[in-house]
């Protein structure tokens, strides 16, 4: 069954749970970054479904190589997420949950760092992004501005995760760090920008960029049919969604990860 927002409480953490001493000073929140979220997630139908699973077609360009093959993206909760790609040379899959991240290939499942971890959950369908940050504790936002990209007036959001809540893991905010842009008129999320970066020092900062065009409404649900992705400052993927369920009962096992070692 879907749920409220208001009893979701996770995302961009390491754990499901939230806890948040009391004397913690409270994550810097923008009035009116808040209110422009908010809106957008009214927008898109404003209740996350349980679980959800899209289907589609994914053309992906790498140099002067440019191949075809499907994609399924899953979500379940707000802080469960996986995209599995079936290409001509082979499937993989990138998978985060509860704060975790691995990326699957040939049935070969690697954990990956925390700080990949960061940057690792899904932005294909952009209700349950929003809502995660939105119900996470720790989450900060800024309002940077409204800009014009287009012939459009978009609000330009940061959102950051400050890992108030423990403060051996605080080193991981910067990696958390996303720019989110909404249309002004719509509420719809038109652009996510971020930095996918597997560890700190002179680890290399890759830049990120997402598109989202062709909301379609399914079951009262804004959903993108079209997703185009930029690796590194290159055009990388297009996505083109066939179909979207929701609440199909998606187990935990559909997000591999492990679950012990995380600090304390």
């Amino acid at each position: 069954m879907p749920f409220p927002l208001r009893l979701a409480c996770c995302a961009f953490t390491l754990f499901a749970a939230c806890p948040v001493a009391l004397s913690q000073s409270p994550p810097p929140r923008d009035p009116s970054a808040v209110a422009v979220l908010q809106q957008s997630l009214a927008v898109m139908g404003g209740v996350v479904p349980a679980d959800s699973v899209a289907t589609g077609t994914v053309t992906i360009t790498s140099g002067s190589k440019t191949e075809s093959g499907t994609i399924r993206i899953l979500t379940r909760g707000l802080n469960q997420t996986a995209e599995e790609f079936e290409m001509p040379d082979g499937k993989w899959s990138d998978i985060f949950s509860g704060g975790l991240g691995a990326h699957k290939a040939a049935d070969k499942l690697e954990e990956q760092s925390l700080e990949w971890a960061c940057s690792a959950q899904s932005a294909s369908f952009p209700l349950v992004l929003i809502s995660s940050v939105l119900n996470n504790l720790d989450s900060a936002f800024e309002y940077v501005g409204l800009e014009e990209s287009g012939g459009a007036k978009l609000h330009h959001i940061r959102i950051s995760n400050t890992f108030a809540w423990n403060a051996k893991l605080k080193h991981l905010s910067e990696f958390s760090i996303r720019d989110l842009w909404l249309d002004a008129a719509s509420g719809l999320p038109r652009r996510l920008s971020y930095e996918r970066r597997a560890a700190g020092g002179a680890e290399p900062r890759i830049p990120m960029e997402v598109r989202y065009s062709d909301f379609r409404t399914v079951g009262g649900i804004l959903y993108p049919f079209r997703i185009e992705r930029d690796f590194n400052g290159t055009p990388w993927a297009t996505i083109k969604v066939l179909s979207v369920t929701f609440t199909v009962g998606l187990s935990g096992s559909a997000f591999p990860v492990r679950t012990q070692g995380r600090p304390e």
